[in-house]
């Protein structure tokens, strides 16, 4: 059989096509054999790449599609709101000696320690969403070090609210402060502390409802990246199929 396509032999020499037998003939060449006798198989052939580029395009445009909804939607989203402040547990009026937080110092953490751990469980999170706080809220024990070795030396709280309504998280972080001083208070009062002598609860730095914006330019870029990846994926997938 003889492949009118190869025109290089062995070693790089360039000799006639006609006297060169090919014994494995390029894939144009088996394929115009095997159509010889079979009236519109190239054009078979033909439509048939047509048909995969085509495919390729659509899937191309149905990523980029995609990618534009996600962009619309993000874009539409309305942002969060953020509310914080830090608790501070205070030591007693009474108390106002030199050497008083030496003394009541691991009653204060404690007392924060307490705090937090019962205003994070479902019970009282559940009764925050009964007095009309729907907002997310947390409290959280300050860390003044790192999370494989913490240090919670100081009787401080991060106390916050999150919702995509400003109202509500303001409302919520009412509520919770609410909910905090009277725990303390509660707790204090079973232990048979006097009024005088309790430990109390300050609101320090309140941030009010603060807008939490994304950078739109960090989200598109990640979308444009993701698209084109997509994108190339789509494509291999298309040409292994072929």
């Amino acid at each position: 059989m003889r492949c009118p396509c190869c025109t290089l032999a062995n070693f790089g020499r360039r000799i006639c096509p006609g006297l060169y037998d090919c014994r494995h003939a390029c894939l144009h060449c088996r394929v115009r054999k095997r159509s010889q006798g079979r009236p519109g198989a190239c054009s078979m052939i033909a439509h048939a790449s047509v048909v995969r580029k085509r495919l390729s395009l659509a899937a191309v445009a149905i990523v980029l599609i995609l990618t534009m909804g996600a962009g619309y939607e993000i874009r539409s989203t309305r942002p969060s709101y953020l509310e914080s402040a830090l608790v501070v547990f205070s030591l007693p009026k009474s108390r106002s000696a030199p050497y008083a937080y030496t003394m009541l110092a691991s009653s204060l953490i404690t007392s924060d320690e307490v705090v937090t751990q019962v205003l994070m469980s479902p019970q009282v999170q559940r009764q925050i969403r009964e007095a009309g706080g729907t907002a997310e809220v947390s409290l959280g024990l300050v860390n003044f070090y790192s999370e494989q070795y913490p240090d919670y030396g100081q009787p401080l709280a991060n106390l916050t609210a999150m919702s995509p309504s400003a109202a509500k998280v303001h409302l919520s972080f009412e509520i919770a402060v609410r909910i905090v001083r009277r725990l303390l208070a509660a707790r204090q009062a079973h232990q048979g502390v006097r009024s005088r002598n309790r430990i109390s609860a300050q609101i320090i730095g309140d941030t009010g409802p603060v807008a939490q914006e994304g950078s739109s330019k960090r989200v598109y870029a990640g979308l444009a990246v993701l698209a084109l990846i997509a994108a190339s994926v789509v494509r291999g997938f298309l040409r292994q199929r072929e």
